[in-house]
């Protein structure tokens, strides 16, 4: 069943839009955005009535005065009012900034945190298909800049547009009431500032894509290099990578400079315009004044409006370009919600019991790309606790056996069947529980052995303890500085193949599963860790359904049947017996391997007294 608890909008056909994307959150967060939407109501009325205080002030107290003169006490309590009236309006607008920018911080912070959630959770479902196709930096980058970027849309720019649009509506209806002629006049300018924000706003998005493009590239280059820093120094590729990371950073720097040319552009068309309407205001007020059409005060807050004019003028042209950035952002956001790209559970997927162990592969076919087949036509026939080992030459497809069998991948024909049933009609988590994957180089995370070994399972530490016992690694985990609660870097850094292995092992032996895949369990490890890893292979396999991925003849010669990769096809199978007494691939693997063990013995022995290596006859390969 699809995990939709952070309200991620369901994968669909198409991207779907900013709205669709965030309706889900702002319906979970509606009551601080609403609070935060009655204190900018609030603000923009205090914006509003500052001038009036000056105005009432000029109109009743001062009047046509000249000079000095004396006030009586209606007008003193007058005077005493409006200063109160300067202070409320004061207190009102501090309040109000206060509750607004909380509701607003408050809400961008829950929305980021669970649009966040959703997304990884998400990434999380997709395909190793999709994974494979792109770049870990990218996708970062979206989980993290993106998604705090559009945050700042509602900690930043919200507030402050709906701010400026209330203000700047506000202005309007005072401005009407109290000289519709001198109020045209002032709002000459906003037809021009909305040609020129429609202009703007398309460029400015344009040019934020771009930007967000470069930054997931330079993130990914990044990322790969880092990930791979041993080959870097192995090669001498610093002055490489720092070259490719600069080429792209140039871009970046580039895009953002147009961008920020954009902005100033914008900023600047704004300030001219209210520069405009401040004169015309000035101006025209004047001429209505004289002429008795228009109060000293009201030309006060005309002039006072005026002047604040081109502030929400220039606060609406801004935020229309940082939300088109914001914008941008979720649109990337939303690439990654809208892919489709998921193992799709089919309604009623089975998902009792523990399985049997029955494996079957019925004329699977699987490719990776169009036109680049991995498998064609394999079947295969496992009864519960068989051991079968895949062997051939490197790209047969064998891997690609085992990633569809733990359903990493859907064959594009054919069936792939577990106790008898269709592994698309198992739930995945189900099936995940029933198939353990033991990798040539098992992936360790941050954290100490024992996380380690219990990696996705709940397990007290007497379970994991006897799994690594059963794995033959209890011996130097009891060694490590903290046994069981040493800390491992990234990688499992400190530890050798072996012991990585070891652990890996544990960690299978840990979930217990039926059906065991076992890709390269031994490749690249020396003769004492790969006896040591084999015993624990030992007591891993013993009675379970076991699919031995390898090029090792000798642990291949353990299984109850082999089976001999070519092409993405199967070209024979037996018992390893039956394969050596005929000419067979097997059988010529078996010879392969014993020609190079004797020949690298032949060499060692010749090193060790002294004498040169044997060279291969000319011409040989």
């Amino acid at each position: 069943m699809s995990d939709n608890r952070f309200g991620a909008p369901p994968a669909r056909q198409g991207r779907p839009s900013t709205s669709q994307i965030l309706r889900p959150f702002l319906v979970r967060h509606w009551g601080a955005l609403a609070g935060a939407g009655v204190s900018t109501i609030a603000l923009s009325a205090a914006t509003l009535a500052q001038p009036w205080p000056l105005k009432l002030a000029i109109d009743h107290l001062i009047g046509d005065h000249r000079g000095s003169f004396s006030l009586r006490g209606a007008d003193l309590t007058l005077l005493a009012g409006l200063a109160g009236l300067v202070l409320l309006i004061a207190a009102l607008d501090a309040a109000s900034t206060y509750l607004s920018d909380f509701w607003l911080n408050r809400s961008g912070e829950a929305i980021v945190h669970d649009l966040r959630v959703a997304t990884y959770a998400h990434l999380q479902r997709l395909s190793l298909a999709f994974h494979a196709s792109r770049p870990k930096g990218d996708l970062v980058t979206r989980i993290t800049g993106d998604v705090n970027e559009v945050g700042k849309l509602f900690s930043d720019t919200l507030g402050t547009f709906a701010q400026a649009v209330l203000i700047l509506i506000g202005m309007l209806a005072v401005s009407v009431k109290l000289d519709p002629v001198l109020a045209g006049a002032a709002f000459l300018v906003s037809p021009l500032l909305f040609a020129t924000t429609v202009h703007y706003q398309r460029r400015v998005k344009q040019m934020a894509r771009r930007q967000r493009a470069k930054e997931g590239e330079i993130a990914s280059l990044a990322n790969e290099a880092l990930s791979a820093m041993q080959v870097v120094k192995a090669f001498g590729a610093e002055r490489f990578e720092h070259e490719r990371v600069l080429r792209r950073s140039k871009e970046r720097f580039e895009a953002g400079v147009q961008g920020s040319r954009l902005e100033a552009r914008f900023s600047g068309v704004v300030d001219v315009l209210g520069a405009v309407a401040t004169a015309v205001v000035l101006t025209l007020g004047v001429l209505r004044v004289a002429s008795g059409k228009l109060s000293p005060g009201d030309l006060v807050v005309f002039v006072s409006y005026s002047n604040r004019l081109y502030r929400p003028l220039r606060d609406i042209a801004r935020q229309t370009s940082y939300a088109a950035r914001a914008m941008a952002r979720l649109d990337r956001i939303g690439e990654i919600l809208s892919s489709d790209q998921v193992l799709q559970e089919r309604p009623g997927a089975f998902a009792s019991g523990r399985a049997r162990g029955d494996v079957e592969l019925r004329k699977v076919a699987f490719r990776y790309q169009p036109g680049r087949p991995a498998l064609a036509d394999v079947s295969l026939s496992l009864p519960a606790g068989t051991r079968l080992a895949l062997v051939g030459p490197s790209g047969a497809g064998k891997s690609t056996v085992g990633a569809l069998v733990a359903r990493f991948y859907d064959p594009i024909a054919g069936q792939v069947l577990i106790d008898g049933r269709d592994a698309r009609d198992c739930s995945p988590a189900w099936l995940r529980d029933q198939v353990g994957l033991l990798l040539q180089d098992t992936i360790l995370f941050s954290g100490t052995v024992a996380e380690n070994i219990g990696y996705g399972v709940e397990a007290d530490r007497a379970a994991i303890v006897a799994a690594a016992t059963a794995a033959c690694a209890d011996e130097f985990v009891a060694a490590l500085p903290d046994g069981y609660d040493t800390m491992l870097g990234p990688g499992g850094i400190g530890l050798s193949g072996g012991q990585r292995q070891r652990i890996g092992i544990a960690r299978v032996l840990l979930r217990d599963p039926p059906i065991l895949v076992l890709d390269e369990p031994t490749t690249g490890l020396d003769a004492y860790s790969e006896s040591r890893v084999l015993n624990g292979l030992a007591a891993l396999v013993r009675g379970r359904t076991t699919i031995v991925i390898t090029h090792s003849a000798a642990l291949a010669s353990t299984a109850d049947r082999v089976a001999v990769m070519e092409r993405g096809r199967i070209v024979e199978q037996g018992a390893p017996a039956e394969l050596l007494g005929r000419a067979s691939g097997f059988r010529r693997l078996v010879h392969e391997q014993a020609s190079m063990h004797a020949s690298g013995m032949r060499d060692r022995a010749a090193a060790s007294v002294g004498l040169p290596r044997r060279q291969a006859p000319e011409g040989s390969p």
